[in-house]
């Protein structure tokens, strides 16, 4: 069979309504990757469209569909009307393409999904052990219903079938089918190429250990499980010699076995393992000097931590089981390391006053960030916070995701108001004197400038 493999346009990056960022050819789609190494050792071909990283008007796209047996596609819950929207130009240019949906929002609302996109089965779990059935059955063999973890259109009606377990020895995955997308070049944010060279993208773990009160993310993936060191080294040996430049590691918590990081640092260095490495997801009490040390030999160059908030007591609502002394700790020995380093803060918090927002921003002015973001709380489907609003009343079982706001008796501002304290801390943090200073004495020692100009793409991008 012939697959055509879909990762819809990301949601743009808005600023309080008024900027429109895109969000670019970021990182490669490891999900599809993934199914695409399954299928094709079962000797399916296979294309992957990325919508973030080529524009592909509807003649075009339309000759695809024309050339594909099956289309399968990710799902996003912040990006649900791209994909909709898609969905839909699909199934009305052939109806009688079958059509796979998967990904986070499919895992969130499987049933609600095949309607909204029209789709014909949807996947839920890790699909890589199911996905080659599903083959099957598009080919005549055997039927949906002895499948585990989807839900499919029979009849006029949407028919489950029973839980699926997921994948614990991810050692025995085969690695992501990179050649796929091969053509694209990644490593862009806000219009800027910030990562050097070609770049992918790894997973080293599955799930997260960890249960903040804003993160839906166990919803999703109950169970946290790890790579093996070995299997992961064999994987990086296998994309530098690939000719790839940088890694993205997109694991939702790297440091989350800090021994398990060190090692596979340790390797690194002792294999001479020359490649360049962004971690986009940490906690600050990971930071340690000898494992931090370890990452620099190794070629980390990036590292993304979630802050969330300069108030401990929202630190504590959030379940977040970390200090204001573990963060500042945590990015002044990032930069001590020379790391690249970005945080991410959340306003809105039920508890947080004027007051609570003011320490936020005074707090990220104090940190030597390289990057900052500021976020409006949301409450999202599967979250303790979700679930807790649910049990109250106050959010209904079918919204996925709410803005923390007065309206709905979240928090103690409008959402406009929260709009406007966005919008004022990133102008505090960015129009900084010190930061301005920082940046441009960095962009003069490394000869970089992409940085700053993403920054001002930020400030200058034309409004909606």
């Amino acid at each position: 069979m012939r697959f055509l493999f879909i990762f819809p346009p990301g949601q743009r990056f808005i600023i309080a309504d008024k900027k429109v960022l895109p969000p670019g050819p970021y990182s490669p789609p490891l999900g599809l990757l993934y199914l695409s190494k399954m299928l094709e050792k079962k000797g399916h071909i296979v294309e992957v469209l990325d919508y973030n990283a080529e524009n592909v008007n509807v003649s075009e796209f339309k000759k695809k569909i024309e050339s594909a047996d099956a289309i399968g596609m990710t799902v996003y819950t912040n990006s649900l009307d791209e994909s909709i929207d898609l969905a839909h130009l699909i199934k009305n240019y052939n109806p009688n393409i079958p059509l796979l949906i998967g990904g986070p929002h499919c895992n969130i609302a499987p049933e609600k999904a095949i309607i909204d996109l029209n789709a014909d089965i949807c996947a839920t779990g890790d699909v890589e052990s199911i996905i080659c059935a599903i083959a099957d059955v598009l080919q005549g063999k055997g039927n949906l219903s002895s499948i585990p973890g989807i839900y499919y259109k029979y009849k006029g009606k949407i028919k489950k079938t029973k839980r699926m377990q997921l994948i614990k020895e991810l050692d025995l995955l085969p690695f992501p089918a990179r050649h796929l997308v091969a053509k694209y070049d990644y490593g862009y944010f806000i219009g800027e190429k910030l990562i050097n060279g070609r770049t992918t993208s790894i997973i080293t773990t599955r799930g997260c250990p960890y249960h903040c009160g804003f993160c839906g993310y166990n919803s999703v993936r109950s169970r946290y499980d790890e790579r093996s060191v070995e299997n992961v080294i064999k994987e990086i040996e296998g994309i530098i010699s690939q000719g790839y430049h940088s890694i993205i590691i997109v694991d939702n918590n790297f440091l989350a076995n800090k021994k398990r990081a060190e090692e596979i640092m340790d390797r690194i260095i002792e294999n001479r393992l020359k490649i360049n490495m962004w971690i986009m997801g940490a906690r600050v009490d990971s930071a340690e000097r000898r494992l931090f040390e370890k990452m620099r030999d190794a070629g980390v160059r990036f590292i993304c931590f979630g802050i969330e908030s300069g108030n401990q007591d929202v630190l504590n609502l959030y379940n977040k089981k970390t200090t204001l002394k573990q963060i500042t700790k945590a990015i002044r020995l990032s930069k001590e390391m020379g790391f690249f380093t970005s945080g991410n803060f959340i306003i809105g918090a039920t508890i947080e006053t004027k007051e609570h927002i003011e320490n936020t921003i005074k707090f990220a002015k104090s940190l030597p960030l390289d990057v900052a973001h500021f976020l409006i709380l949301r409450y999202v489907y599967g979250s303790p916070l979700w679930s807790k609003a649910v049990d109250d009343e106050i959010i209904k079982q079918d919204e996925y995701s709410v803005t923390a706001n007065s309206q709905r008796n979240l928090g103690l501002f409008t959402e406009e108001e929260l709009k406007n304290y966005c919008i004022k801390a990133y102008r505090n943090f960015y129009f900084n004197p010190r930061y301005i200073l920082r940046q441009l004495l960095y962009a003069l020692k490394n000869k970089n400038f992409r940085f700053i100009k993403a920054g001002l793409n930020m400030f200058t991008t034309h409004e909606v």
